[in-house]
Parts: C-alpha cells; structure tokens; sequence
C-alpha cells in the first residue's frame, strides 16, 4: 500500500500558482501525485478565493468557532449602529442649542 502524501498548504499554493502560470496542468499535478483532477480542481478554487490560508487544515470545529465570532460581530456592529444613530439624534436636537447659547 503506498504511504498517503501529506500536503501543506505552502506545497499546495506552489503546485496551484504553477497551474496558474500554465507551466503545469491540473491532470498533469494529478498524476504525478496520485491524487484526482477535481482534488486539485478543488484546491485552486479555494486558492482563488482564500489564498494560502484557505488551504491551510482546519481543527475540527473551528469553521462553527468562525461563525460564531461573524455572528458575534456582526450583533457588535447592529448595536454600535443604534448607538451612532441615537447620538446623532441626541446632538441635532441638542447641538443646535448649544451652539445658539455660545
């Protein structure tokens, strides 16, 4: 049985920016490393979209920690808006008294 091929990220995104360079074919990097066309397919889409750290393995769970922490943020921003929005209010009916007092 031939030992399975470990591939870093880094060793990914030189195979990808070879196929991108047109100095190498998917179907080529496929055979040459006993993997299938869509795999590799695979990786230069995530490249295109993520770069380097797109390829990198993640821990389980850490896609969910993600989303998570986006919708964390995201309920981060909705409350600094309302926040904005209010003291915008507050200095238009305010602001403009102050200044009329100076």
């Amino acid at each position: 049985m031939a030992e399975q091929q470990r591939w870093t990220a880094k060793r990914k995104s030189e195979v990808i920016l070879q196929i991108l360079r047109q100095t190498t074919t998917i179907i080529d990097v496929a055979r040459q490393n006993d993997l299938t066309p869509s795999e590799v397919q695979e990786w230069v889409d995530t490249f295109l979209k993520a770069g380097e750290q797109g390829l990198k393995a993640r821990a389980p769970g850490a896609v969910a920690q993600t989303e998570q922490e986006i919708k964390e943020l995201k309920a981060t921003i909705g409350d600094l808006y309302v926040e904005n929005a209010i003291l915008r209010k507050a200095k238009a009916l305010w602001g403009s008294s102050e200044e009329t007092e100076s």
